[in-house]
Protein backbone atom coordinates (compact mmCIF):
# COMPACT_ATOMS: atom_id res chain seq x y z
CA UNK A 1 0.00 0.00 0.00
CA UNK A 2 1.35 3.40 -1.02
CA UNK A 3 1.69 6.13 1.54
CA UNK A 4 1.03 9.66 0.26
CA UNK A 5 3.51 12.33 1.31
CA UNK A 6 2.67 15.99 0.74
CA UNK A 7 5.40 18.54 -0.10
CA UNK A 8 5.05 22.28 -0.72
CA UNK A 9 7.00 24.05 -3.49
CA UNK A 10 6.98 27.82 -3.04
CA UNK A 11 8.84 31.00 -3.89
CA UNK A 12 8.34 34.17 -5.90
CA UNK A 13 6.86 34.15 -9.38
CA UNK A 14 9.30 33.26 -12.14
CA UNK A 15 11.92 31.62 -9.93
CA UNK A 16 11.50 28.24 -11.65
CA UNK A 17 9.23 26.17 -9.43
CA UNK A 18 7.35 24.53 -12.30
CA UNK A 19 10.59 24.03 -14.26
CA UNK A 20 12.12 22.34 -11.20
CA UNK A 21 9.15 19.99 -10.90
CA UNK A 22 9.08 19.23 -14.64
CA UNK A 23 12.78 18.35 -14.53
CA UNK A 24 12.35 16.27 -11.37
CA UNK A 25 9.25 14.36 -12.49
CA UNK A 26 9.54 14.22 -16.30
CA UNK A 27 13.26 14.93 -16.77
CA UNK A 28 12.58 17.69 -19.27
CA UNK A 29 12.87 21.46 -19.52
CA UNK A 30 10.44 23.78 -21.29
CA UNK A 31 12.02 27.15 -22.03
CA UNK A 32 8.54 28.58 -22.70
CA UNK A 33 7.02 27.56 -19.35
CA UNK A 34 4.18 29.86 -18.30
CA UNK A 35 3.68 31.27 -14.79
CA UNK A 36 1.46 29.11 -12.61
CA UNK A 37 -1.88 30.68 -11.82
CA UNK A 38 -3.10 29.53 -8.43
CA UNK A 39 -1.97 26.01 -7.58
CA UNK A 40 -0.82 22.99 -9.56
CA UNK A 41 0.52 19.66 -8.35
CA UNK A 42 2.93 16.97 -9.48
CA UNK A 43 3.38 13.47 -8.12
CA UNK A 44 6.24 11.02 -8.03
CA UNK A 45 6.11 7.44 -6.75
CA UNK A 46 9.26 6.06 -5.15
CA UNK A 47 10.26 3.10 -3.04
CA UNK A 48 12.20 4.21 0.03
CA UNK A 49 13.56 1.62 2.47
CA UNK A 50 11.24 -1.02 0.99
CA UNK A 51 8.11 1.13 1.35
CA UNK A 52 6.26 2.67 -1.59
CA UNK A 53 5.49 6.40 -1.34
CA UNK A 54 3.54 8.75 -3.55
CA UNK A 55 5.08 12.21 -3.20
CA UNK A 56 2.55 14.91 -4.05
CA UNK A 57 4.27 18.25 -4.63
CA UNK A 58 2.08 21.35 -4.59
CA UNK A 59 3.34 24.09 -6.91
CA UNK A 60 2.16 27.50 -5.67
CA UNK A 61 2.00 30.59 -7.83
CA UNK A 62 4.45 33.13 -6.47
CA UNK A 63 2.51 36.31 -7.08
CA UNK A 64 1.21 38.07 -3.96
CA UNK A 65 -2.45 37.60 -4.86
CA UNK A 66 -1.97 33.82 -4.64
CA UNK A 67 -0.09 33.67 -1.31
CA UNK A 68 -3.32 33.28 0.64
CA UNK A 69 -3.90 29.96 -1.19
CA UNK A 70 -0.99 28.52 0.76
CA UNK A 71 -3.22 28.54 3.85
CA UNK A 72 -5.53 25.94 2.30
CA UNK A 73 -2.81 23.50 1.28
CA UNK A 74 -0.12 23.54 3.96
CA UNK A 75 -2.03 21.27 6.36
CA UNK A 76 -0.56 17.77 6.22
CA UNK A 77 2.65 18.80 4.45
CA UNK A 78 5.80 17.31 5.87
CA UNK A 79 8.29 19.65 4.18
CA UNK A 80 8.73 22.44 1.66
CA UNK A 81 11.10 23.49 -1.06
CA UNK A 82 11.50 27.26 -1.12
CA UNK A 83 13.01 28.44 -4.39
CA UNK A 84 14.72 31.69 -5.30
CA UNK A 85 16.37 32.88 -8.51
CA UNK A 86 20.17 33.26 -8.31
CA UNK A 87 19.98 36.01 -10.92
CA UNK A 88 17.52 38.12 -8.85
CA UNK A 89 18.61 38.88 -5.30
CA UNK A 90 15.18 40.19 -4.25
CA UNK A 91 13.75 36.66 -4.68
CA UNK A 92 16.14 35.47 -1.95
CA UNK A 93 15.10 38.34 0.30
CA UNK A 94 11.48 37.34 -0.34
CA UNK A 95 12.27 33.69 0.48
CA UNK A 96 12.24 34.77 4.12
CA UNK A 97 8.61 35.85 3.70
CA UNK A 98 7.80 32.37 2.37
CA UNK A 99 9.56 30.79 5.37
CA UNK A 100 7.61 33.03 7.74
CA UNK A 101 4.33 32.25 5.96
CA UNK A 102 4.98 28.50 6.27
CA UNK A 103 5.95 28.91 9.93
CA UNK A 104 2.49 30.34 10.63
CA UNK A 105 1.17 26.80 10.07
CA UNK A 106 3.75 24.94 12.13
CA UNK A 107 7.45 24.29 12.04
CA UNK A 108 7.56 22.77 8.55
CA UNK A 109 11.03 21.66 7.44
CA UNK A 110 12.18 23.74 4.49
CA UNK A 111 14.92 23.16 1.93
CA UNK A 112 16.20 26.25 0.06
CA UNK A 113 16.94 25.97 -3.66
CA UNK A 114 18.82 28.64 -5.60
CA UNK A 115 17.66 28.23 -9.19
CA UNK A 116 19.19 29.12 -12.55
CA UNK A 117 22.78 28.51 -11.40
CA UNK A 118 23.67 28.02 -15.07
CA UNK A 119 23.11 31.77 -15.57
CA UNK A 120 25.55 33.17 -12.98
CA UNK A 121 29.23 33.01 -12.07
CA UNK A 122 30.84 31.85 -8.81
CA UNK A 123 31.61 35.39 -7.64
CA UNK A 124 27.92 36.32 -7.80
CA UNK A 125 27.05 33.22 -5.75
CA UNK A 126 29.12 34.34 -2.75
CA UNK A 127 26.67 37.15 -1.93
CA UNK A 128 23.76 34.70 -2.10
CA UNK A 129 25.60 32.06 -0.05
CA UNK A 130 26.34 34.56 2.71
CA UNK A 131 22.71 35.67 2.91
CA UNK A 132 21.47 32.05 2.82
CA UNK A 133 23.79 31.25 5.76
CA UNK A 134 22.19 34.09 7.71
CA UNK A 135 18.70 32.72 6.92
CA UNK A 136 19.73 29.20 7.97
CA UNK A 137 21.07 30.56 11.26
CA UNK A 138 17.90 32.59 11.84
CA UNK A 139 15.35 29.79 11.29
CA UNK A 140 15.67 26.36 12.89
CA UNK A 141 13.49 24.63 10.29
CA UNK A 142 15.82 25.15 7.29
CA UNK A 143 17.28 21.72 6.61
CA UNK A 144 19.41 22.37 3.53
CA UNK A 145 20.45 24.51 0.62
CA UNK A 146 21.54 23.66 -2.93
CA UNK A 147 22.04 25.54 -6.16
CA UNK A 148 20.21 23.94 -9.07
CA UNK A 149 19.63 24.33 -12.79
CA UNK A 150 16.39 22.94 -14.15
CA UNK A 151 17.65 23.73 -17.64
CA UNK A 152 20.68 21.42 -17.35
CA UNK A 153 19.33 19.17 -14.59
CA UNK A 154 22.21 20.08 -12.29
CA UNK A 155 21.45 19.09 -8.66
CA UNK A 156 17.69 18.66 -9.25
CA UNK A 157 17.54 14.98 -8.25
CA UNK A 158 20.15 15.61 -5.55
CA UNK A 159 17.87 18.27 -4.03
CA UNK A 160 14.95 15.85 -3.80
CA UNK A 161 17.14 13.05 -2.44
CA UNK A 162 18.73 15.40 0.12
CA UNK A 163 15.30 16.46 1.33
CA UNK A 164 14.22 12.82 1.64
CA UNK A 165 17.31 11.93 3.67
CA UNK A 166 16.82 14.84 6.06
CA UNK A 167 13.09 14.31 6.67
CA UNK A 168 13.42 10.54 7.08
CA UNK A 169 15.89 10.84 9.99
Amino acid sequence: MKKTVKLIVSGDGGVGKTSFLNRLIHDNFDGNCKLTKGVDFFSKTLTVNGHEYNFVMWDFAGQNQFKQLLTNFVDGSIAAFILFDLSRFNTLENAEQWIQKLNEYGNISAFLLGTKCDMINLHECKVFDKYVSEIINKYNNIIGYLKISSKTGYNVKEAFNSLLKRISN
